[in-house]
């Protein structure tokens, strides 16, 4: 368990040593604000496109905004699908990890990915979110905390929820009609 802390510590501060160092440039955080760290997730990404069009509708709100999300697969704590993690802010951008069960059928990870995303977007809304503290703050106003234990709170919003309970109608219903 100690290793699999330390190896998920180590790529978060691989990605923050290669956010912060890049140079700076007139557009701040060049390419897609949605970057897949692995090949396999294009596949969620593609179908989340193609059937959900709220999936759709977030990843085109995210290229909008000031808010650079990387998107993971991993294995997550018990009963924990998803996860946004508050990075950096560096150069007026603000960087989030987003991680994914990798063990969930296709359509949960669309879902899981679009609720993600809807967190993300709530950042990018709140431009005082700059740190995992302003972070915490923000959901205390516009969302709700789980004690999950062992001194470990985790963050939601009922918009967060119910974006990934529609996407999943919507997968369905696409599967439903073919």
């Amino acid at each position: 368990m100690l290793v699999v802390h330390i190896a998920r510590v180590a790529s978060l501060l691989i990605v923050i040593t290669l956010v912060t160092s890049a140079p700076i440039r007139a557009d701040p955080a060049p390419g897609p604000r949605l970057r897949l760290t692995e090949p396999r997730l294009r596949a969620i990404l593609d179908v989340g496109r193609r059937e959900s069009p709220l999936f759709r509708a977030l990843v085109d709100q995210l290229e909008t905004g000031d808010v650079v999300v990387y998107v993971q697969c991993a294995r997550l704590r018990t009963r924990l699908d998803g996860e946004l993690t508050f990075l950096t802010k560096a150069a007026g951008v603000r960087y989030v990890m987003v991680r994914i069960a990798w063990d969930l059928p296709l359509p949960r990870k669309i879902a899981i990915l679009g609720h993600e995303l809807q967190h993300a977007l709530e950042i990018a809304g709140s431009p005082d979110v700059v740190s995992a503290a302003t972070l915490a703050a923000a959901y205390e106003r516009f969302g709700f905390t789980r004690n999950r234990g062992y001194d470990r709170l985790d963050f939601d919003s009922i918009a967060a929820i119910e974006t990934g309970m529609t996407i999943s109608r919507q997968l369905a219903e696409r599967d439903d009609g073919e």
